[in-house]
């Protein structure tokens, strides 16, 4: 395993280990968006369930690859926002 491999499986733990953190300390409004995004998951799934298997494949491929485009974008902002905070540490004298 190289170097860069670690540092992303690091990446990623750490990421996993903030949001678990972050859904401990959901607020009311958030507590209900998170419960509201399970019950449009479960309704996804029975209207799935009712597609041809073509269409049923074609929409999870499409939900699969935007989660796995987002979880990207996620990470390329959780380490770009590492970046930001050492050059302005940096920019204050502080590093």
């Amino acid at each position: 395993m190289d170097k860069k491999e670690i540092y992303q499986m690091v990446l990623q733990e750490m990421t996993e280990h903030a949001l678990v953190q972050r859904r401990e300390r959901f607020n009311e409004e958030e507590q209900n968006n998170y419960q509201e995004l399970l019950e449009l998951s479960k309704k996804k799934q029975e209207i799935m369930a009712k597609l041809s298997p073509e269409d049923r494949q074609v929409l999870d491929d499409y939900i699969t690859k935007t989660h796995l485009a987002a979880q990207d974008e996620c990470e390329y902002l959780y380490v770009q926002g590492a970046k930001d905070c050492v050059e302005l540490l940096k920019g204050l004298g502080v590093l």
